[in-house]
């Protein structure tokens, strides 16, 4: 079908009964434990609604006792506007879909790429659950790693949650909605199902996958654009304080390590725990670390190094900012009117309560102050997922806003930014997003992975987790190179690194993490670590003209950086395939997720594909790859315009 037909399918579906409307009563519990949430609804009262009459583009839906209206308009795309009797907040509506389809979106989904006979959550949540981690170190323990084992869907958890999906049958859908929403997706049945009523639901439809997943990106809201400098090198994860700054940074240029940043979360201080090497949240410069930030931060800039720091949400118990904003009533609130406490790891914490004015206002001039002010570059822009539903906030009901608390959260950031006037200047990245997040953020980042090669939480889960991101609207994202959670004996290992390492020269922004437990890890400078990172980070600076244009395809065209292959290749087996990725429209990675792996199976579509790095022509459909450490897995368009390039990149280690 084209996209008229498409359009002409669903809204037919309104008046010949095979739209099906549902409301009821209902009331919801949640239970937050660091982030992750159980939840369950008690309903009453429902009504199945069924057509009755159509006036125009209004559509009459009820049963003789409870009426519904649906109301189509374009804005640009057809959008259905609800009205139902008050008193009704369950809502469920499903169209028929097409049996032979794939489901893709939702935000970010780290163990599936087809959706389809699967039932996902809408909701804002930690990815990691304390409980499912201690099961897979048992596992382990006990039987060996196994990077393959992945959890039942219905026990997975997202960052990024959006209440949208598209189809390889070159249609979409948007819920203008916050509240808590499941999308499930059933062999021949969408339903879309939320705690209120909606305020719309967008229709969008094209002439190709891709074309949906454009017009998604315009709908959420295209992202702010990067600063070049970023394009400059690596974003070095360093801490420990001044002088260790100054080392490391003496060391790796010695090493000819070509360093755009310096990023420091511990900018503000550090506490240790049992969890590991943890930042005081606190957002001011830390005098015993850092004593002469400012100067430090000039003093590397004149190298052209930028420094980029790190702030959430929160302000640890006890802290000077939390006092001050106990005091002054900026805490989001207990219903006894004590502060809501989060944990992380052993701390509690109190929450900014982002939807009073005056406390927004009050943590946006801190960023402009104690970071911009001070010179930062930029910063890891953490959590917002941790929203508890049974607290007291200003604007509305938690459990309505627990959705939104990314978004806002994110604004934050981007008007401290904006009102400074250095938004070509300023990097900082979220973790957390709802929908129209994405248009106040720089770039997402992937999470705190594993430190391992699992599916679940570790490198295999990347390629999932962004073609879901790219079919949400989200254009700009990348990942902790070599992960991040640490616990027990899942350490990182100099292989691991050397993979994330090789995979993340082709992605929009090449960055490391120390880690939870960074003494436990093996970092960028280990002996048998260094000489590759070296070449790939002289890899990811030769690939700047090539990622500018990158950068332009999605800033203009809308068109995401990362994307699945299906965006250009709509055939089997790319609909479903999770271990390749283009990387704009020229370049085809084959990430290596396995340690040990000698060689991988890569499928290439009817094109003409050159290996990168060793000039080699490739047959069309499977081909065996060898994968020698030190050699990224990627391929080129023979007729790209950036051909030349490609042939010019040379391996050095």
């Amino acid at each position: 079908m084209n996209a008229k037909e498409l359009e002409e399918y669903f809204l037919k579906q309104l008046d010949n009964g095979r739209c099906h409307l549902s409301v009821a009563k209902g009331k919801a519990s949640y239970k937050m434990k660091r982030g992750s949430f159980t939840t369950r609804d008690r309903m009453w009262d429902r009504h199945n609604l069924t057509f009755q009459y159509k006036e125009e583009n209004r559509y009459l839906f009820g049963d003789g006792k409870v009426q519904a209206e649906i109301i189509l308009d374009r804005d640009p795309w057809v959008k259905f506007h609800f009205h139902v009797d008050p008193g009704f907040n369950r809502f469920q509506l499903s169209f028929d879909g097409f049996a032979d389809e794939h489901i893709y979106g939702c935000g970010e989904q780290y163990t599936a790429v087809d959706l389809k006979g699967k039932n996902v959550p809408i909701w804002v949540s930690e990815h990691q659950k304390v409980l499912l981690i201690a099961k897979k170190l048992l596992r382990w323990k006990i039987f060996g790693e196994n990077p393959d084992h992945i959890n039942p869907f219905k026990q997975q958890q997202t960052y990024c949650a959006v209440p949208s999906f598209i189809s390889s049958k070159h249609y979409g859908f948007y819920c203008h909605e916050d509240s808590y929403g499941e999308l499930e997706f059933k062999k021949e049945r969408l339903i879309i199902k939320f705690r209120e009523i909606p305020q719309s639901i967008s229709l969008l439809t094209g002439d190709s996958i891709q074309e949906v997943a454009v017009k998604m990106c315009e709908l959420v809201g295209i992202q702010p654009k990067i600063p070049d400098w970023v394009n400059d090198g690596l974003i070095l994860a360093v801490q420990g304080g001044a002088d260790v700054v100054r080392q490391k940074v003496k060391q790796a240029k010695e090493k000819g390590l070509k360093i755009a940043a310096i990023w420091s979360q511990d900018w503000s201080g550090n506490v240790v725990t049992s969890f590991g090497y943890q930042v005081y949240w606190n957002w001011e410069k830390s005098d015993s670390l850092y004593p002469d930030l400012p100067g430090l931060i000039q003093e590397l800039k004149e190298q052209g190094i930028r420094f980029l720091g790190y702030i959430n949400p929160y302000l640890k118990e006890d802290a000077p900012l939390y006092k001050e904003a106990k005091t002054r009533g900026f805490l989001v609130r207990r219903k006894n009117g004590e502060p809501y406490h989060i944990k992380s790891t052993t701390f509690d914490a109190g929450i900014v309560d982002l939807t009073n004015p005056l406390a927004y206002n009050w943590y946006k001039n801190i960023i402009k102050k104690n970071m911009i002010g001070i010179g930062l570059s930029g910063w890891m822009a953490d959590f917002g997922e941790y929203l508890p539903t049974d607290a007291v906030v200003y604007g509305n009901r938690a459990e309505k806003l627990h959705n939104r608390w990314p978004s806002l959260w994110a604004k934050c950031c981007y008007d401290a930014v904006q009102e400074s006037g250095v938004e070509d200047e300023i990097f900082y990245f979220n973790r957390a997003a709802y929908g129209h997040t994405i248009r106040y953020t720089s770039s997402m980042w992937n999470g705190d992975q594993h430190v391992d090669f699992s599916d679940e939480y570790g490198l295999g889960s990347l390629i999932p987790a962004n073609i879901g991101l790219a079919c949400s609207g989200v254009g700009i994202t990348h990942s902790d190179i070599g992960g991040y959670t640490t616990v027990m004996f899942m350490k990182r290992n100099a292989e691991l690194l050397k993979r994330w390492s090789e995979m993340n020269i082709f992605s929009p922004i090449y960055r490391t993490h120390e880690g939870n437990r960074p003494k436990e890890n093996v970092q960028y400078d280990h002996p048998e670590v260094i000489d590759e990172f070296v070449q790939n980070t002289e890899l990811f600076v030769k690939l700047k003209p090539y990622r500018e244009k990158v950068y332009q395809e999605y800033y203009e065209n809308h068109i995401p950086a990362i994307r699945p292959v299906f965006f250009e290749y709509e055939e089997e087996p790319f609909l479903t395939l999770n271990r390749q990725y283009l990387f704009g429209k020229d370049l085809m990675v084959a990430p290596v997720f396995r340690a040990g792996k000698e060689d991988i199976p890569v499928y290439l579509p009817n094109d003409d594909y050159i290996q990168l790095f060793t000039n080699q022509p490739m047959k069309k459909g499977q081909n065996t790859v060898k994968t020698p450490i030190g050699l990224p897995i990627a391929f080129y368009r023979k007729d790209s315009e950036f051909k030349e390039l490609f042939e010019s990149l040379k391996l050095s280690f």
